[in-house]
């Protein structure tokens, strides 16, 4: 290298080559910095994004608890529908299944459906899913005034008993544990003596439950048979002269 370069000529090559190093030893470190702050930004955007969707997503409400503001923000609830929650739930001290809302006025299937996403969950999730996948109405009513067939006290389950106004799953299980220990029904008023049925709900329910034993009712059945029978005249025997 002696023999090309004069000693001016290998100071300016050393220093054009250092020179480079150094550039690209520079480039790099600020490539390394630029990934990092984009590492960094990305890592801020991500907590920040995952904050603001965990903001957005509903806020699940206990009805046995919330006060009639928070009902009332609910989808389908206004400020009477929420009234109405805070009242039936003061009637039957808690509710034990969320399938309870629909005894509500106002409150059907297709309400309680867009209810699900924001509540706690209160008894069988299964059963309440799969109440709420039924065929519905057309009308979003509940199921109380919807029917028209009677329920019949003496041989209703627990869950067709929840149908009728005023009685969730304790007042029912009330009226079978009554109807066990007492035998069937004889007439609707009889339903007052189960605890926790009053005047005010029988008068709610009375249109809507029968009483039927099918001893009694054929016993009865025969009687106005034989009474009808004995109604029938006689022809009027004719003088022959």
């Amino acid at each position: 290298m002696n023999k090309f370069f004069t000693p001016d000529e290998r100071n300016i090559i050393i220093f054009i080559v250092v020179f480079l190093v150094i550039g690209l030893i520079v480039l790099n470190v600020k490539n390394i910095s630029s990934v990092l702050d984009a590492d960094s930004t990305s890592t801020v955007q991500d907590s920040i994004k995952k904050v603001v969707e965990k903001s957005r997503e509903p806020m699940m409400i206990n009805i046995n608890i919330a006060d009639i503001e928070t009902l009332a923000e609910l989808p389908g609830i206004g400020p009477a529908k929420a009234q109405a929650m805070i009242e039936y739930r003061t009637q039957q001290e808690s509710l034990s299944s969320l399938i309870e809302l629909v005894n509500i006025k106002g409150i059907g299937k297709k309400t309680l459906a867009k209810l699900i996403p924001y509540l706690e969950m209160i008894g069988d999730s299964a059963e309440v899913y799969a109440f709420v996948a039924e065929e519905t109405s057309t009308s979003d009513t509940p199921l109380t005034t919807g029917t028209t067939e009677k329920i019949n006290i003496n041989s209703a389950s627990v869950k067709q008993l929840q149908n009728l106004s005023g009685i969730g799953q304790k007042k029912a299980q009330a009226i079978i544990d009554y109807r066990n220990e007492n035998g069937s029904f004889e007439n609707i008023e009889e339903i007052m003596k189960v605890k926790g049925i009053g005047e005010s709900i029988y008068k709610k329910i009375k249109g809507k439950i029968k009483v039927y034993n099918k001893d009694v009712n054929e016993s009865i059945e025969t009687k106005e048979i034989i009474q009808d029978s004995m109604k029938i005249k006689k022809p009027k025997e004719t003088n022959n002269e």
